[in-house]
């Protein structure tokens, strides 16, 4: 029960909604921040340092609280630096991630932006598959950037995006490349 009452770390995170974006840290368990997104127990993601910007205007900071909340189903992607934050600590699934598999190049849309990176897949390569066999509410996409639909010379680029299986509105594959 290492969740709610074992050890906690601060992770970095920027956080992406319909039209905002928001710079900040979340405190995670053993389970990592997949474990605080799928937690039922609550509907929102809780903030620390949050700096919030406009997505169309990404160098003006417009807000900024010690601490925040964000609704989970109004999360488009989250991105991350480092993958390791991405993954459950010290489970079987977080060390596999990076060895099991084959990378598959993606091209996803939600609203207000476009994610390009890479899929670790392990089995049939199809869009049904993938998002099936992919833990929880949102889908891994590795060495990911995400370019704003309107504004594509305003991109954000991470180690890890986490996308919204409820918002995502196109998911492909490229299975030609690589």
């Amino acid at each position: 029960m290492a969740g709610s009452f074992g050890v906690r770390t601060l992770i970095n995170l920027d956080l992406f909604t319909d039209a905002y974006r928001v710079t900040g840290k979340a405190k995670v368990g053993a389970g990592g921040i997949h474990a605080e997104l799928a937690n039922p127990n609550t509907k929102y993601l809780d903030i620390q340092e949050a700096y919030i910007s406009r997505i169309h205007d990404p160098g003006n900071i417009i807000a900024s609280y010690k601490t925040a909340a964000f609704r989970k189903d109004n999360i488009n992607f989250i991105l991350l630096q480092d993958r390791r934050e991405g993954i459950a600590v010290g489970t079987a699934h977080g060390r596999s991630i990076f060895t099991r598999g084959r990378p598959i190049p993606v091209f996803i849309t939600v609203p207000s932006f476009e994610i390009v990176g890479e899929v670790i897949h392990d089995g049939k390569p199809s869009v049904r598959e993938i998002i099936v066999q992919s833990v929880g509410n949102f889908q891994s996409v590795f060495d990911a950037k995400a370019s704003a639909s309107q504004r594509p010379d305003i991109s954000y680029s991470g180690d890890l995006i986490l996308v919204h299986k409820d918002r995502i509105g196109v998911f492909c594959l490229d299975l030609h490349k690589k």
